[in-house]
């Protein structure tokens, strides 16, 4: 039974696993790591996990920019073995609702423009492309944002 839990820092090496598993280079998973625990203690954000019995089966995280009321999605990521459950929709949903609670207008995400899965998921949820951001994840590697607004 997979139940959605806050993050706790026992969940930092099933974290990184699960994101090795989908390819993340080194320096991205140390990155989301620090986001994970930074995102987690602030009062600005927040990190919901996955818990499949004691597993780690998927995460994510969002930052609250107070000066604009709008959440960002910081890192979202689900196992492999668990793509295509529903498990990534279930955890979007429930940080946009702890946005919508803390009085965010919206909520955004960015993901490389080559993540084709993942910019379809987006749409599918609701979200739009806004912009794209020229070399953003790497030299050769541009971004995408993705926005959701609660109007």
């Amino acid at each position: 039974m997979t139940a959605l839990r806050s993050y706790r820092p026992t969940d930092r090496d099933s974290i990184a696993s699960l994101l090795r598993e989908h390819g993340w280079a080194r320096h991205f998973v140390e990155g989301q790591l620090e986001a994970v625990a930074a995102l987690s203690a602030s009062e600005n954000g927040a990190t919901v996990v996955a818990d499949d019995d004691g597993s780690v089966a998927g995460f994510v995280s969002v930052e609250i920019h107070r000066w604009n009321n709008l959440a960002q999605l910081q890192g979202l990521a689900v196992r492999a073995a668990r793509l295509r459950e529903g498990l990534g929709a279930l955890l979007v949903e429930e940080v946009e609702r702890v946005a919508r609670e803390r009085g965010c207008r919206g909520i955004y995400a960015d993901t490389p423009v080559d993540n084709e899965r993942g910019r379809a998921f987006y749409v599918a949820r609701g979200y739009r492309e806004d912009y794209r951001m020229s070399r953003y994840y790497s030299d050769d590697v541009d971004g995408a944002t993705y926005v959701k607004f609660f109007d």
